[in-house]
């Protein structure tokens, strides 16, 4: 079995705790199952730094992306337990990020990511494996577009598949979703606002949560 860091055990102890005094997804009804585990994955980190734009690098604003995300999900999920494959600037690789998943019997991943291109590009996409079709990942993957595009007005690139190792090697379901454009001038600066920030968390939240209401009945 693989070794996980002892600041992983004590992420995953910590979030137990925190998950006692949150409140629920819209219903107490749920309150008997066992918890729903839900890993946020900040793509990137430590020297890896990812995809970087003209004033800020991917792994910065996937991490403070997904600390806000995460943040909702405490304060409004009773019955979920977040855990994050990384709460800090620090490397972890992908066999770990998905191994960690793997390990807490997680009942979904959600990995975050900024884009690039290198010529103009715009708008977000969200990817599940190309064994995924037709499963609760193309699902969850459909309403997080969804919520892009409605509630934050970015432009919906849609749904598409990619043999990522954090999707092949997770055994739950699974997304990487694409914020935005960090090569692009204008989604870097929402990508980085406060705004843009919590728009995008709020995607992911709603997107989760009408996901979660509709697999636990």
């Amino acid at each position: 079995m693989k070794s996980y860091n002892i600041w992983q055990v004590l992420t995953f102890l910590t979030l137990c705790l925190l998950t006692l005094v949150t409140t629920s997804c819209r219903t107490s009804r749920h309150a008997n199952r066992p918890p729903f585990v839900l890993v946020i994955d900040a793509g990137h980190g430590g020297r890896d730094m990812g995809a970087s734009g003209r004033k800020s690098h991917e792994k910065d604003l996937t991490i403070q992306t997904a600390r806000r995300f995460s943040k909702l999900i405490r304060k409004n999920c009773k019955n979920v337990e977040v855990i994050m494959t990384r709460t800090d600037d620090e490397y972890v690789s992908l066999d770990d990020r998905a191994g960690m998943a793997n390990f807490f019997n997680a009942d979904l991943f959600m990995s975050i990511h900024a884009n690039s291109a290198r010529g103009w590009a715009e708008g977000t996409e969200t990817f599940i494996h190309p064994s995924a079709r037709g499963s609760r990942s193309e699902r969850l993957a459909r309403l997080i577009q969804i919520q892009y595009t409605y509630e934050a007005g970015r432009k919906n690139r849609g749904v598409k598949t990619a043999n990522f190792a954090v999707l092949r090697k997770t055994r739950m379901p699974s997304i990487l979703t694409e914020i935005g454009f960090i090569s692009n001038k204008e989604e870097e600066n929402y990508l980085k606002s406060k705004k843009g920030q919590k728009e995008l968390a709020r995607c992911l939240y709603n997107a989760f949560q009408q996901y979660y209401t509709e697999i636990s009945h």
